[in-house]
């Protein structure tokens, strides 16, 4: 890689895509939340966040929400649900989730 090809990679580099999600069941012990499972957030995302599952099936990934700790984790697709994913966080510090939570998720 030449020197000219770095820096246009430091300048155009993509910045990283944010969805958001809505927890659906969460699946915890002593430490926390282990796994969430997650669809679309709402109704004109649905076919959007299903893409973006299946490009990222298995992918590490970051949770956030405004005021909240983030979850380190990551997301596989649910091959027999269309449009859901589980996150099995790696997190181990205690969180609060809980159904109907909205999170955004981006990749790490």
């Amino acid at each position: 890689m030449t020197r000219r090809e770095f820096f246009a990679g430091l300048v155009f580099q993509e910045k990283p895509i944010t969805v958001q999600i809505q927890v659906m069941e969460v699946f915890s012990d002593s430490n926390g939340p282990s796994a969430f499972l997650v669809h679309h957030a709402n109704d004109a995302t649905r076919n959007a966040f299903a893409e973006w599952l299946r490009r990222n099936n298995g992918a590490a990934i970051v949770c956030s929400r405004r005021g909240s700790s983030r979850i380190h984790g990551r997301i596989f697709r649910v091959n027999m649900c269309f449009g859901r994913g589980l996150i099995l966080t790696t997190s181990p510090a205690p969180i609060q989730i809980h159904a109907r939570d909205v999170w955004n998720i981006e990749l790490r």
